[in-house]
Formats: structure tokens, C-alpha cells, sequence
């Protein structure tokens, strides 16, 4: 199934409102691909927005980026232990994401023995619409419960477990997780990342890696099906 039927299926069979976002690394900057103007605010969750907006596409780099949790998450760049530790002291008065430091750096080391670290290898991160992204390392799918039932389904259908995610951490677990394991994940995520993707309050993140997509779409509308067959058979909503 190629680009054009898979987004077909999501929005014409699950009813995936949002433009679908792919994310493809590269070892050398694409001279054919725009780079990102300027340095957003925190990141690439700001950025996404901005492909969900205007179906832009673009490379970024470290300097593109205030937060650098989505490059770290995909090989692009890397921050030491130090380097996060100054960067959450200088926020954790204004923004609590912990109850004080020692608290962040424990949950910043359980983040990395649960999801480790890519290797750092990429030049940068391509980020756009899924129709303009050939071969993507990994698929955002923004939707409601229902239908992130539906896209996790696909994998339990074929005897496969999903791990999904939950609390501070949005390129954590909705990038790293998949890009590191080549797993489909799914996260409510955290504040930041909800309010700068621009997610309303009954959707959610489903991340797939590409090739997983591929092998679970022919599975997608039977499942879809049979929940709405459910509806019929029993009423109310799924």
C-alpha cells in the first residue's frame, strides 16, 4: 500500500481528521528540501503545528530548536546528563514538572534505561506532511480513543503487545520509543505537547514507524469494520 491509499484509509476508513505528519532522518542536509527559518519555540512540537497548519515541509537542526528532546529522539543530536540538568534548573520554578530536581534527573534516567538513546547519526530531521515525505522513518496520527483503538488493534490482531505511555515527556514517547524500537506506540503525552501540536482535549498521539503501517493497513478496515458492527449489535458509542 502506497502513500496515497494508506492516508486514504486513515481518513476516509478511521476518520483521522488531522494532516498525517512523517518524519524521515538524513545522514547529509537535502539541498532539495527547504531547511526551517528561524528557531522555534520549544521545538519540534511547535513545528508539527505548523505542518498541521499549512502542510509545510522543512529539515531542522540543533539550531532550529530551543528543546532538542525530538532531535535527541531521532539520532540528530545529543545533551548530556549536565547540559539537561542546567536546562531543567533553569525552568522548574516556572514550569513544575517534577517536584524538584533530584526528582526530574531520576525520571530522566528511568527515561533512558526504559527508551534509550539512538546513536547520534543524522544530519537532521525532515518534517512535513505524509504525501511529501518519501520512505518516513516514522507516522504522527492525531485521533480520538476510538480511533487509536482501531490503529492499535492492527498490531494485537497480529499477536503483537503495544506499549503506550503517559506523563512528562512528549518527543520521549511519541518519538523516541518508536524510532528506537521500530514499534508502534501511542501516549496522552504531556501539557507542551498537547498545547503546541495543537491536539484538542479528546485526541491523542498514535506513532508508527512506516514500515509497520504498511504491513498493519490491510488489517485497518476489517477491524474497523467490526467495531462498528459492535455499535450496531449492542448501540451506543465505541
Amino acid at each position: 500500500m502506497d502513500k496515497k491509499e494508506t492516508e486514504k484509509l486513515l481518513k476516509e476508513v478511521v476518520g483521522i481528521q488531522k494532516e498525517i505528519v512523517a518524519l524521515k532522518t538524513y545522514r547529509t542536509i537535502p539541498e532539495e528540501i527547504p531547511r526551517y527559518e528561524g528557531c522555534a519555540n520549544p521545538g519540534l512540537c511547535t513545528q508539527i503545528n505548523e505542518v498541521l497548519e499549512d502542510g509545510s515541509v522543512f529539515s531542522i537542526t540543533r539550531e532550529n530548536n530551543v528543546c532538542f528532546e525530538g532531535l535527541i529522539a531521532t539520532g540528530v543530536c545529543q545533551v548530556d546528563r549536565q547540559e539537561y540538568r542546567d536546562a531543567v534548573e533553569g525552568f522548574i520554578d516556572t514550569c513544575p514538572y517534577h517536584k524538584d530536581i533530584d526528582t526530574a534527573m531520576r525520571f530522566y534516567e528511568k527515561c533512558i534505561e526504559e527508551i534509550p538513546l539512538p546513536p547520534v547519526e543524522n544530519a537532521c530531521l525532515v518534517v512535513g506532511p505524509l504525501l511529501k515525505i518519501d520512505d518516513p522513518d516514522l507516522v504522527l496520527i492525531f485521533c480520538n480513543p476510538k480511533q487509536a483503538d482501531i490503529l492499535i488493534r492492527a498490531q494485537s490482531y497480529q499477536g503483537n503487545l503495544v506499549q503506550g505511555y503517559g506523563g512528562n515527556g512528549g518527543c520521549v514517547f511519541n518519538i523516541r520509543h518508536a524510532y528506537v524500537t521500530r514499534q508502534p506506540t501511542f501516549s496522552t503525552s504531556d501539557f507542551p505537547w498537547r498545547m503546541f501540536v495543537g491536539l484538542a482535549d479528546d485526541e491523542l498521539t498514535v506513532t508508527y514507524p512506516w514500515e509497520k503501517l504498511v504491513e498493519a493497513a490491510q488489517y485497518i478496515k476489517p477491524i474497523a469494520d467490526y467495531i462498528d458492527s459492535l455499535k450496531d449489535i449492542f448501540g451506543g458509542d465505541a
